[in-house]
């Protein structure tokens, strides 16, 4: 089904980790589940801080699972810890971002056959896409731990794509992987292509239209939006995961297009495309507004796109819009003899 467009134009500022309000009697029934912090008065003078979720109007659990008990008569303060809002590429060490961000990729573009060796993801789909058809490592560095020897893991990975008939493929994301990188780099692996993975928060949702013509949207790709950038090769990997596709029609032709797949509070853009004809218009920009609208609305927070680091003006257009540089990953082919 197609609908009219929401979209967004601006990422909103984060908001405040802990109210500020305080209160001169003890908590009520309403704050029942919600976690706080509570200074208590003291009898022999002095006071006394306890923090956890509040299980009655005088009990309190903490983290280690004790329950402190209390009276409302001995609160001198109590505030509402209000959880953090999760921020696109902030919080977590870099490593864990990392990975978190590659996981979301790959379960949005998922691969036809996966075979995992350690905490490496082997993926063949045929050809056409290098994503779904590489060796993602997502464990701990300096190799992403496949759970055996660097070097026979690395004879496993050949052996797989060879009997698949596809290219060998490492997707490698940097700076986690730089060792594994310089690895292959030294054993004759081609760098073939190097791409950022840029974030950004998703903020306030305002309702517009574009003058040039209806944006619609589907859940599912037609032949007709398949065939603005020839994408009827990766259908079937597009529509083996969730996804919204966003068209801009006009005067009945369909000139741009792009898909936003949600993993958990991420929205994924990818096939992001404007027909030449109708490129430095703003289209590029309202397409990306018109996928985290939708997204927003289906509860993300975030987003992450990628993007090859030689295309220059669609870094700087995705960095005007809010996005930001994250981290890298490179492509690397084993060279054929």
């Amino acid at each position: 089904m197609y609908s009219r467009l929401l979209q967004s134009r601006d990422f909103g500022a984060p908001l405040a980790l802990i109210s500020n309000y305080r209160y001169p009697m003890g908590p009520g029934a309403q704050e029942i589940g919600h976690r706080l912090t509570i200074r208590l008065n003291e009898p022999e003078g002095g006071f006394k801080d306890i923090m956890g979720i509040l299980e009655s109007e005088t009990t309190l659990r903490k983290k280690d699972g004790s329950l402190v008990q209390f009276q409302p008569s001995e609160v001198a303060i109590w505030r509402k810890i209000t959880p953090p809002k999760e921020r696109a590429g902030h919080g977590a060490p870099l490593s864990l971002r990392i990975r978190d961000m590659e996981t979301a990729a790959n379960a949005t573009w998922p691969a036809k056959e996966i075979q995992q060796i350690g905490h490496w993801l082997l993926r063949a789909s045929g050809k056409f896409t290098m994503r779904a058809n590489s060796v993602l490592p997502l464990g701990t560095p300096p190799y992403g731990d496949p759970g055996m020897e660097i070097h026979e893991a690395i004879s496993v990975v050949t052996d797989f794509y060879k009997q698949h008939k596809l290219p060998a493929i490492f997707h490698i994301p940097l700076p986690t992987y730089f060792p594994l990188d310089d690895l292959l780099h030294e054993a004759g692996w081609i760098e073939k292509i190097t791409a950022q993975v840029m974030v950004g928060d998703i903020g306030p949702v305002n309702i517009s239209t574009n003058p040039l013509g209806t944006w619609e949207f589907a859940d599912s790709p037609t032949d007709e939006w398949l065939s603005v950038q020839s994408d009827h090769e990766v259908a079937e990997i597009m529509k083996s995961a969730p996804a919204t596709y966003a068209a801009l029609r006009v005067e009945g032709e369909m000139v741009a297009v792009g898909r936003g797949a949600p993993y958990e509070k991420w929205s994924v853009l990818s096939r992001l495309y404007v027909k030449p004809d109708y490129r430095r218009q703003g289209i590029a920009q309202e397409l990306i507004y018109a996928l985290l609208a939708v997204a927003k609305n289906q509860g993300a927070t975030k987003s992450l796109l990628q993007v090859d680091e030689k295309n220059h003006s669609a870094i700087d257009l995705y960095t005007k819009i809010g996005f930001f540089h994250h981290h890298s990953y490179t492509y690397r082919v084993l060279a054929e003899d």
